[in-house]
């Protein structure tokens, strides 16, 4: 008998894989995403500790299944197409961090991306932080647009979901172990955040 996640990703393979929380526990509930317009399945699926299952509300989903995988809390399978995963990046936590939206340039990623690594090192240096996480950002936004500028847009995928790992480190820091986002995965915006998540 397949599993509830063999079941829901329907034997699929993810476009990118993710992770949204910071959390030493394993999965206990699996939230599904809404389905894909292609009617081939969910558009992803988090897996959540018992703790998180009732939080993360950027990842909103339609039905909630009971996980006894040993998955890590936070884990998410993402089968949207690239396009739509890059526009849940900037949506997440890109655009909270560095001010720059996913239209920005007419939405070429390879200008979104551009800009996004300009404003962080121009931060970087004025903050005269050769340590920080964002050092590390901003070397992996530049490389997700090496990649934009190749047409690989997996390649910018899995360069931003190892950007979005790294920003679960920054301040502040939320006692649910999570970043705070600016906006939700949606059109929604929200409110804009302090620290190292005021853009320039």
């Amino acid at each position: 008998m397949p599993s509830v996640t063999q079941r829901l990703s329907a034997h699929r393979e993810p476009t990118t894989v993710r992770m949204v929380v910071q959390c030493p526990a394993h999965a206990s509930t699996l939230r599904e995403g809404p389905a894909l317009s292609d009617g081939s399945g969910a558009g992803w699926l988090v897996f959540l500790c018992r703790v998180h299952a009732e939080d993360l509300p950027e990842w909103a989903g339609v039905a909630t299944h009971t996980d006894r995988a040993s998955t890590p809390c936070g884990s998410v399978m993402d089968f949207r197409p690239v396009e739509q995963v890059l526009r849940s990046h900037a949506n997440l936590w890109l655009t909270s961090l560095t001010g720059v939206c996913a239209d920005a340039g007419d939405g070429v990623w390879t200008d979104v991306l551009a800009e996004a690594e300009r404003v962080l090192r121009a931060r970087l240096t004025r903050a005269g932080a050769e340590d920080s996480p964002l050092q590390s950002i901003a070397m992996m936004i530049g490389l997700a647009r090496r990649s934009a500028e190749l047409g690989d847009l997996g390649q910018v995928a899995s360069s931003l979901g190892y950007c979005e790992m790294l920003t679960l480190g920054l301040e502040p820091w939320r006692e649910d172990g999570r970043t705070p986002r600016a906006r939700a995965d949606s059109d929604a915006v929200g409110p804009r955040i302090l620290g190292f998540f005021t853009h320039d």
